[in-house]
């Protein structure tokens, strides 16, 4: 959904009002966030894996992007790669859906504490909440 969004934004805008340094700083820090979420999502499983015997595929933690539906087909396909007894889809699935919960609850909140902290448009008073 996000890359369609952004698709359709994208698609409308010119050229020049596009790509502006704020607009790719905000491209490269999203890139960033999304490969520490990956790489602590996986550090993670590797601490769950360790405290419980070797029970848990550390890989299942890279599948708790929220960003990214796509994560649990490819913790699979890649948990497969290593052992073709590995299924890990569920598992990965149930990590990616806390990780979009996660991200709704994250956005609630902020939305939350930013409630009323936007000016009015211009010309119209802002309505007391």
């Amino acid at each position: 959904m996000t890359f369609f969004l952004g698709l359709a934004i994208g698609g409308t805008m010119e050229g020049h009002a596009f790509l502006k340094p704020q607009t790719l700083a905000i491209f490269g820090m999203g890139f960033v966030a999304i490969c520490v979420d990956t790489a602590a999502g996986v550090l993670f499983g590797k601490l769950v894996c360790w405290a419980s015997g070797g029970k848990v595929n550390p890989l299942v933690g890279a599948a708790g992007i929220s960003a990214f539906p796509m994560a649990a087909r490819v913790v699979q396909v890649q948990g497969q790669r290593y052992d073709k007894k590995n299924h890990l889809l569920m598992h990965a699935a149930g990590a990616n859906t806390g990780g979009q919960i996660g991200s709704v609850v994250a956005a609630a909140v902020m939305l939350s504490v930013l409630k009323g902290t936007t000016p009015a448009a211009p010309g119209r008073p802002r309505q007391a909440t």
